[in-house]
């Protein structure tokens, strides 16, 4: 099959592409408005880009009806979040935080989850989550803005929380973090079910 991307729409490309690149790991982004109301947001458009300075980065996509995601709004007049890793445990309630709630509604309150303090960035941590990057907004790079563009969020880790049980000798234990991926549509993957190969050279 030959797909030339000119001939296809927004939500043919979408479905092409989270359909291709899976599985992906999920960033779950607590951002704090001027007021001080919270947002929390799972993006599965998310990937490490540098490590020495660590950056990572994630994606939000403008709505389908155009508008901005609040993330987006939230970074625009306080640049700092915090990233927490969603593990299999906590995937129900990472899953209600994706509600399209109002503006100024907390998806924290609504999914049923708690919070601890960050201690480098004024948003908190996810309680219920075993990792967290304390992150300051580096850039927020734009792709145009129709429905479905997406907004390119870097953001330099400051600093980094993890549960005991998972580290061990400055490696995190995969089997204790039991991460999830996102796949397409409403499916989702563990990192259970995994094997080695050995680098050549």
């Amino acid at each position: 099959m030959e797909l030339a991307i000119a001939d296809l729409d927004a939500t043919a490309i979408y479905k092409l592409m989270v359909g291709s690149i899976q599985p992906r790991p999920i960033a779950w982004v607590c951002t704090r408005n001027e007021h001080g109301v919270l947002n929390l947001a799972p993006f599965s458009f998310f990937t490490l880009v540098s490590v020495n300075p660590p950056i990572v980065a994630f994606a939000p996509l403008r709505k389908p009806d155009g508008s901005e995601k609040d993330t987006v709004l939230n970074l625009e007049t306080c640049p700092e979040f915090t990233l927490n890793i969603v593990s299999h445990a906590v995937v129900e309630k990472m899953n209600q935080t994706s509600a399209p709630l109002a503006r100024g509604e907390s998806e924290i309150g609504y999914a049923g989850l708690s919070t601890t303090p960050a201690l480098t960035v004024q948003p908190p941590r996810i309680a219920e989550a075993l990792i967290h990057f304390e992150c300051r907004l580096r850039e927020i790079q734009r792709f145009g803005d129709e429905p479905m563009a997406g907004r390119l969020v870097l953001g330099d880790i400051v600093h980094v929380q993890v549960a005991d049980p998972l580290y061990d000798e400055g490696r995190i234990l995969a089997d204790k973090l039991d991460a999830v991926g996102r796949m397409a549509g409403n499916t989702y993957s563990t990192t259970r079910d995994t094997f080695d190969i050995e680098r050549p050279g």
